[in-house]
């Protein structure tokens, strides 16, 4: 897998993907939310670190 991402795209994703699941742990939502919200954490820590998106790569053709 290449990196297909830049240093800010990085840094925003690794925040939201943080505040996503700190989120989903201390609010007192309901299990719905909270599994949104952890598959958007994990989505956005996951491509945070590793500066791979496969969505990207198909929509943008890289």
């Amino acid at each position: 897998m290449r990196a297909n991402m830049g240093d800010t795209e990085q840094k925003v994703r690794l925040g939201i993907g943080s505040a996503a699941a700190a989120t989903a742990v201390w609010a007192p939502l309901s299990y719905k939310w909270k599994g949104i919200l952890s598959a958007i954490a994990f989505s956005g820590l996951f491509t945070g670190t590793t500066r791979f998106s496969p969505l990207k790569r198909v929509f943008a053709g890289k």
